[in-house]
Parts: structure tokens; C-alpha cells; sequence
């Protein structure tokens, strides 16, 4: 479940500690923001994926690098853990990446204090030559968060929506038919009750976390913030009507309890067939199932289909020393190399072929084509959740949910009344 880490803790883990190098001063960089005769120059990438995902990737970047080797040469440096900060530190002292990953949401921040290049004039340079540059070409829900006073800091590299794992199997042995589009949570919270019923296992999973409340909330039509962000709208019949639902789950022990759920990874308890139904993001596989083939499915509807979609972003450094249109030919280079690996592609011709993108651990090596409908549908009315600009509020606001919300859901302490009614006076401190 990629979304926990980087939707719940991100906040608390920071940005990545990006190593030693800055900005692409190598063999051919001139230092001056001009380009050099003496051969291809070296642009940084700052990265922030674990092991695989970084094997991965350097394939990529040894094909780019291949491809453009009388030009630049793209140099990682990975740093899986505490990137935020150490972003942030190189930034301040002038040795950031010429390239880097952002988390969405960030790149107004970073333009603001001027770290960020304004891609507009690149953007319209070389947007009729290649897709990743015309933004027209992107699902729209993907750029919200990439511009500042209108210009355009950062793209997105990946824009995965959420939607529902399921053990066919079990819906099998409990007699009921696959979950299909359009399907309801009346519909959703039935079937978990025929295969508590029917085979004795867990409809659903339900962590401190996990799944992100505000899905439940959009469905019904509620919001967690009035429109200009200036007051919490949590206490409505919509969010109430949400957290019934989650505290149905609960209440009629269709879902683990919290003792079953600590010291485990709560996504091998799907895998192992002992709950039936898990949310997660698109590509976050569980191809490595014990005795059954997970499908997908949309999440259910209230009053409305919706999911939430996770992004990530790419932006160049303001400051680099390489000249800026070799780094953003870097940069579009790294965008469609990274286009045509992750699921889901922000470009929208890129995902309709889906099922041509190499995903490694998938059988065949590619997204099974039953699993393509349910992702590109989800991709139509996926949203994202609105950042407080304040990072320190931000990193509160994970804090109100978790502890106003799913903890005393989870173990049935206060009613979805009071839940609510709680949350909202503590969301709504956070941005007074």
C-alpha cells in the first residue's frame, strides 16, 4: 500500500536527504548557465525510491543516458529516507540536484522562495514536439497543485487513484457476483456481510490511516474544507453519513480488530485470503496473492463516484549551473522514460496504453488487461485532497485524522456525531 507511507507519514518523515553532489557541475558544464563543446554534461536527479523501485529506474536512465550521450548524461542520487529535509538543506545551500522528485502540493512552496524554474517558456517551446511538455495532453486533475501565479513549476510523473482490491474468490465461494461499475456501498457493506457469513473471513480492512477517510467523505458529497480553505466543513450530514458506514464496518466485525492488525503488514493480510476486499492504489500489484488472482474494481458510490489520487512530481532547480535547456530536454527525457514504467501515466495517450507499459512484478509483465477499464474509469472523477500551505499544519492536520478520527473510530470510543463535531473545531483551528 505505496499511498500509506507517502499520504500519512510523509509529513512526519520530511523531504529526502539528497547526497553529496550539486547542480551538474561536471565534465562539460560551464558553470554559467551556457553549454559546453567538450562533451556531454552530467545533470543530478534527485530521487527518492527504495531498492527495486531504484533498479528500476536506472534502467531507464541507462537507456536516456544512451540515447543522449554526445549531450548529457543523467547522474542519480537516491536517498530513500528523510528527503524532505535534506532537500530543503541543499536547497538553502545552493547544492541541490539540477532535477528533482517533489511530493504534490509542494511545488507553489518551493517556487515561491524562488528554488523552482518557471517551465512556461520551455513548455511552450517544445509542447508541439513532445507530450510530457504540452500540458493540454494531461489529465487535468494532475497539474492542480504544479503552478504559482499562474506559471507552471513542476509536472507529474504518476497519478494513481485508488480503487478496490478484491478476492474473487471468495465472492465466488460466498455466492455473489463480482463487484462491477457503478456498484454502491449498500452494495459494498452487503457483500462483506455474506462473506463474514458465508466463509467466516473479513469483508474489509480498516486501519489507523488507512484507507484515506476523505474517500468515504467526496462520495457522499461531503468535504473536509469549505471552499477558500478557511473553515473545516467536517461536521455535515455527508461526512456523518461517511463515518456511520466506516463505524458499521466496525461495529458488525467485518473488519480486523486493531489487536489483529498490529505488528503486521496489513497488505499481506489481503494477499493471505483473510479479507476480501482491500483498497490500495493502482499500482500497488498484490500479484503475489496466496491461492487466488486479486482484481480491481472502482471504489463504490455514495451520491457519487470518486477516489483520490496520488501524485508525484518532477521540477528543475532554479539554480542550476547546466544550461537550462539541456536540463529540461533531461527532464523530458526522464518524463516519458518514467511515463512509459509507472502506473498510472499523467498523459493521457500514455495511459490508454496501459496495457503496453512493462510493470515487473505483473504476470506477463504487463497490467492485466481486466484490471485496465476499472483504472482508466477511476482516472475520470479521481480528486486530490487540498494541502494547508502551512507545512507544520499540514503535518498537524495527519495528526487531527489520525487521532480525532480513526483512532477513536477504530475502537469504538465516541459516536460518528461526536467524531465529527471534534474534528471539525480541530481542523478548523489549524487554519485561523
Amino acid at each position: 500500500m505505496k499511498a500509506i507511507s507517502k499520504w500519512m507519514m510523509v509529513g512526519a518523515s520530511g523531504l529526502v536527504l539528497l547526497s553529496t553532489s550539486a547542480c551538474g557541475t561536471s565534465t562539460g558544464s560551464s558553470g554559467s548557465g551556457g553549454s559546453s563543446s567538450k562533451g556531454p554534461v552530467t545533470i543530478t536527479f534527485g530521487t527518492w525510491g527504495g531498492a527495486e523501485e531504484d533498479a528500476q529506474l536506472q534502467k531507464i536512465i541507462q537507456q536516456i543516458n544512451a540515447e543522449h550521450k554526445n549531450q548529457f548524461q543523467i547522474k542519480e542520487l537516491n536517498v530513500p529516507s528523510n528527503y524532505d529535509q535534506k532537500l530543503k538543506t541543499e536547497l538553502a545551500a545552493g547544492s541541490a540536484p539540477d532535477i528533482f522528485y517533489l511530493n504534490d502540493g509542494e511545488a507553489p512552496m518551493y517556487a515561491n522562495d524562488g528554488a523552482l524554474l518557471n517551465l512556461d517558456p520551455y513548455l511552450n517551446k517544445y509542447k508541439s514536439q513532445n507530450p510530457v511538455a504540452n500540458t493540454s495532453d494531461y489529465y487535468p486533475v494532475t497539474l492542480t497543485n504544479d503552478t504559482y501565479k499562474g506559471s507552471y513549476y513542476a509536472l507529474p510523473w504518476i497519478g494513481q487513484p485508488t480503487v478496490m482490491y478484491y478476492n474473487p474468490k471468495l465472492f465466488q465461494q460466498a455466492g455473489l457476483a463480482e463487484p462491477t461499475s457503478g456498484w454502491t456501498w449498500n452494495d459494498f457493506l452487503k457483500d462483506c456481510e455474506v462473506i463474514k457469513q458465508k466463509t467466516g473471513t473479513y469483508g474489509f480492512l480498516l486501519a489507523n490511516g488507512w484507507p484515506p477517510v476523505y474517500d468515504f467523505i467526496w462520495s457522499f458529497g461531503g468535504h473536509l474544507w469549505n471552499q477558500n480553505m478557511t473553515q473545516s466543513t467536517f461536521d455535515s450530514p455527508q461526512t456523518i453519513q461517511a463515518l456511520t458506514l466506516m463505524h458499521t464496518l466496525i461495529n458488525e466485525k467485518l473488519v480486523p480488530t486493531q489487536a489483529e492488525l498490529a505488528n503486521v503488514d496489513i497488505e499481506d493480510l489481503f494477499r493471505q485470503g483473510k479479507v476480501a476486499m482491500f483498497m490500495g492504489g493502482a499500482a500497488d500489484g498484490n500479484y503475489d496473492a496466496q491461492g487466488f488472482t486479486a482484481k480491481i474494481a472502482v471504489l463504490p458510490k455514495g451520491t457519487q463516484e470518486v477516489t483520490d489520487l496520488g501524485i508525484d512530481d518532477m521540477a528543475i532547480n532554479a539554480h542550476t549551473n547546466v544550461d537550462k535547456d539541456t536540463v529540461f530536454q533531461a527532464y523530458m527525457a526522464l518524463l516519458n522514460g518514467i511515463d512509459h514504467w509507472k502506473v498510472v501515466p499523467p498523459v493521457k495517450q500514455y495511459a490508454q496504453n496501459l496495457s503496453q507499459i512493462s510493470v515487473s512484478d505483473a504476470p506477463g509483465g504487463h497490467t492485466p488487461a481486466d484490471r485496465i477499464q476499472p483504472i482508466l474509469e477511476s482516472m475520470k472523477y479521481a480528486r486530490l485532497y487540498r494541502n494547508i500551505s502551512d507545512p507544520t499544519a499540514m503535518q498537524n492536520y495527519w495528526n487531527v485524522l489520525a487521532n480525532d478520527v480513526y483512532e477513536p473510530l477504530l475502537l469504538d470510543k465516541e459516536t460518528p456525531q461526536q467524531i465529527a463535531q471534534k474534528t471539525q473545531t480541530d481542523l478548523s483551528a489549524l487554519v485561523k
